[in-house]
């Protein structure tokens, strides 16, 4: 059910908190399934709770004299990220209320007026100037405790319900006919890419394309849970509060760019490179340690239909990108998510002038058709290239994670190919059918595809049109955060493009 202080929008404008009124959760009811076995083991029905919710604030601000939290959740099992509606400080409470019971009783939770109440049953008590912001940090653990009750905490007969509450306060109702079913509240801001990537799977079928999203979903689930051992929490956390509370204010900002652009630029980069080094190290290490573990999951018959590209014979690569496909993943929902608008902060006003130059002339580049950008009259596309600008504006321009902005790229890349191939291959094959091979970059098939001089300047009227902001920021940001692994690759080469399409911008 919706809390009271939902507002339509998700991030939207927001107005004053209503009146207190009960809570009813879920909206859809709740389904009370426990049965007990022969031994009198409680049995409890999981079967519509996400197993997998990845849970950060990512910004605070005031409405009313209120503090409104912004909730970013990503659900792994579904592979959607939202906003939930904006929530308060009263919200959570109600949440605490009626998700109150043995299990979670040890959940932290801030004191509505000092600092930081300790946990119930625990002697530590946290002092408010130990972080920044306190209440935000412990109620982010609260959120993420509750979430990962079913891996952490003892069984118990309210365990389904505490979930149900808590998908609610998210802004997701439980759906009981599919798993991978996930029902949005209407107040939530989605934020995702919509086009799906299974056309760009090349070699596989529909079969194996949809069996190699289950176990790339697997694998990262997998990795969620190794996010749980005591040990990688404390690491992460540990690191995200060291770099939160070395950012830079934005008066000293605004004294670094008194001394020049490059100053601000320098000590933007020092930062981001120090989450690079963090990110890159934590990913090697959970690939080393865990290398064992995920062979043995994508060897499961589940996943039969994949075992002619991970035989032995096969080429290892397969299930070395997949891997670090999974890992990459989820290691930047843990450690860049929460940093993300640190991080943002110091890119855009490093490159706040170059992205201001950079909205002028797309502005007005946008207005211009493909001949102006000395696209090959043979090779310009009836539809404008829209499919390839509309996966920049969502895979790049919406999505959240850098490596999935960079997978975007490719992807947009090969769209290039695919759509010229699709769109061109009529009059190809009467080209081809008169001798003519005048200018022929090159073949797929027997079908003329196009060369890297034919394809810059179509990259760069898609970047045009695709209306990414601020591009110079971005491609800060993607070029230090690509693994080492991928910069001399696939990624490497269409990073590289992207790069010098803004660059001629």
């Amino acid at each position: 059910a919706d809390f009271p202080s939902s507002r339509s929008g998700g991030m939207g404008k927001v107005g004053q908190r209503k009146g207190a009124s009960l809570l009813s959760y879920p909206a859809q009811g709740l389904h009370h399934s426990r049965s007990f076995a022969p031994e009198g083991d409680i049995y409890i029905n999981l079967e519509a709770v996400r197993k997998c919710v990845c849970i950060r604030i990512v910004n605070t601000f005031l409405d009313g004299g209120q503090t409104a939290y912004t909730i970013w959740v990503s659900d792994l099992e579904s592979g959607r990220e939202w906003y939930a509606p904006v929530r308060y400080f009263q919200d959570f409470l109600d949440l605490r209320d009626v998700t109150n019971c043995e299990a979670t009783a040890d959940l932290p939770f801030p004191f509505k007026r000092w600092g930081v109440l300790p946990s119930i049953g625990s002697r530590d008590v946290s002092s408010p100037w130990k972080s920044k912001d306190p209440r935000c940090n412990q109620l982010e653990q609260f959120l993420r405790g509750l979430s990962a009750m079913v891996y952490r905490g003892p069984l118990h007969p309210k365990i389904a319900e505490v979930a149900f509450h808590l998908q609610s306060f998210l802004g997701c109702d439980a759906c009981y006919e599919a798993e991978e079913n996930l029902a949005l509240h209407h107040q939530v801001a989605v934020s995702e890419a919509s086009y799906w990537r299974k056309e760009f799977l090349e070699g596989h079928n529909e079969a194996q394309t949809e069996t190699r999203l289950h176990l790339k979903q697997a694998l990262q689930r997998y990795v969620y849970r190794i996010f749980l051992l005591p040990v990688l929490e404390q690491l992460t956390s540990r690191f995200i509060e060291e770099v939160q509370k070395q950012a830079p204010s934005i008066e000293e900002m605004k004294t670094l760019e008194k001394k020049g652009r490059t100053s601000l630029k320098d000590a933007a980069l020092q930062n981001l490179e120090k989450l690079q080094g963090f990110l890159d190290q934590l990913q090697d290490l959970l690939l080393e340690g865990c290398e064992e573990d995920m062979r043995s999951i994508s060897d499961h018959s589940d996943f039969s239909t994949l075992k002619n590209f991970m035989t032995p014979g096969a080429d290892n690569s397969y299930r070395a990108t997949l891997y670090m496909e999974a890992i990459r993943e989820q290691v930047e929902i843990e450690a860049y998510v929460p940093l993300r608008s640190v991080m943002s902060r110091q890119l855009v006003n490093g490159w706040r002038h170059d992205d201001m130059e950079m909205q002028f002339k797309m502005q007005e580049l946008q207005k211009r058709p493909q001949s102006y950008f000395k696209i090959n009259p043979k090779h310009q596309s009836p539809t404008d290239w829209c499919s390839v600008s509309k996966i920049l504006r969502e895979g790049v321009g919406h999505s959240t994670l850098p490596c999935v902005k960079l997978r975007a790229i490719v992807d947009a890349a090969k769209e290039i190919s695919r759509l010229y191939i699709e769109e061109h291959s009529q009059s190809q094959s009467q080209h081809e059918s008169s001798g003519n091979h005048d200018k022929k970059p090159g073949t797929h098939d027997g079908r003329e595809v196009l060369g890297a001089d034919d394809f810059l300047p179509i990259f760069i009227f898609c970047i045009v049109r695709a209306e990414i902001e601020r591009p110079s920021a971005l491609c800060v940001l993607l070029q230090t955060l690509c693994h080492p692994s991928k910069r001399n690759g696939e990624t490497g080469y269409f990073l590289a493009s992207f790069e010098a399409a803004i660059e001629h911008i």
